[in-house]
């Protein structure tokens, strides 16, 4: 009898370096990051404007997966920290002046507060990640449902502070107004980069990888030495002050913030691209920003009444928030996982197993 020789791929063998495999899931990212934004920057006017909304969100998302991908506890309260970088970032870039007079009940020390735009967004960085810390350090204690109403909680209560407490902002039903859109879209592209990057780098660490052994067994982890409350704060806190970088650049590109706009609208447009893209992969989250941010950009052209052939396409007011759901419901049933299923970037060449020649029937 003769032994079935397995059918040779046309792929090629390579020996490639693991840390080049690993380096290649941050490349990819990066790179159509960058190709999206060229090429969005140079469609038209409206496109530029969309695209730093879009990079904005992607911040987000990205702070997002950081915990949840990571964890894979769902968490309802990332809008609080993309609200309080955003608070953040308008109090301390808004002139004094202006603030005397929209904002006249402010605390002192943030009435006469003005940094530059850099420093701001560091400045708001660091309150994000720190809210999320001593948040973390009684939310994390919570597994499953239990853990996403309480971070819902954290997300209402953050909200509510923001709203009615107007020492540290304007009066219930105002708004911020007079916030200097200092960042610039090639300086927002380097921002959302430098996320992506450190974000990319924690899943690389050995607390994210304890991490996502405590995702997949939240039993067995504590047996295996695994502190699951510890690094589930190390990633909430690096989190929520991403997410809060995030909320400060969307506070540049909008120039005007009400608390009112941190509500569920907001939870669920990024709770969707990140679930739709993939939850569990960096890469994941960010395929979905990007494929709902060019959605959302096309549904708005239509309800604007978009011209095609001398006939005026257009759908109702509101349907964006319509069609992402619907979007994300055909995803979850064909498609639980998200269009990635759940998986970073793969490397394109298959490499060699060094072992494969002493296989049998492999030659």
């Amino acid at each position: 009898m003769t032994t079935a020789q397995p059918a040779r791929s046309w792929m090629p063998r390579w020996v490639v370096p693991s840390p080049a495999v690993d380096l290649w899931t941050l490349v990819v990212p990066l790179v159509v990051v960058w190709l999206f934004s060229a090429f969005a920057s140079s469609v038209s006017q409206s496109a530029a404007i969309d695209l730093s909304y879009a990079l904005a969100n992607l911040m987000i998302v990205v702070g997002m997966w950081t915990f949840i991908g990571n964890s894979g506890v769902l968490s309802f309260g990332h809008i609080a920290f993309v609200a309080v970088g955003a608070w953040t970032m308008s109090l301390l870039t808004i002139s004094p002046v202006v603030k005397a007079s929209v904002m006249p009940e402010l605390f002192p020390w943030l009435s006469g507060a003005a940094v530059a735009p850099l420093i701001a967004l560091v400045i708001a960085a660091a309150v994000g990640g720190l809210l999320a810390l001593v948040s973390g350090l009684a939310l994390m204690r919570l597994h499953g449902l239990e853990a996403g109403i309480a971070t819902f909680a954290l997300l209402g209560l953050v909200v509510q502070v923001l709203t009615y407490w107007s020492s540290v902002g304007p009066k219930s039903g105002q708004s911020m107004t007079g916030i200097p859109q200092s960042f610039d879209l090639q300086t927002t592209l380097l921002i959302t980069l430098v996320v992506i990057t450190i974000a990319w780098t924690y899943g690389k660490s050995r607390s994210a990888r304890m991490l996502r052994a405590s995702r997949e067994s939240v039993v067995a982890a504590p047996g295996s030495g695994i502190r699951i409350t510890l690094h589930r704060v190390v990633a909430f806190a690096l989190s929520g002050a991403l997410a809060a970088i995030g909320g400060a650049v969307w506070a540049q590109t909008n120039r005007v913030v009400q608390a009112s706009q941190f509500s569920l609208d907001f939870t669920f447009t990024t709770m969707a691209m990140l679930v739709i893209g993939g939850m569990l992969s960096l890469w994941g989250a960010v395929v979905g920003t990007l494929l709902i941010s060019t959605l959302d950009h096309v549904l708005g052209l239509l309800e604007g009444g978009l011209h095609m052939g001398g006939v005026i396409v257009s759908l109702p007011a509101g349907s964006r928030l319509i069609v992402v759901a619907a979007v994300l419901v055909v995803v979850l049933i064909l498609r639980p996982s998200g269009i990635t299923g759940g998986r970073e970037a793969r490397w394109p060449l298959r490499p060699q197993n060094p072992f494969a020649s002493s296989l049998p029937g492999v030659k």
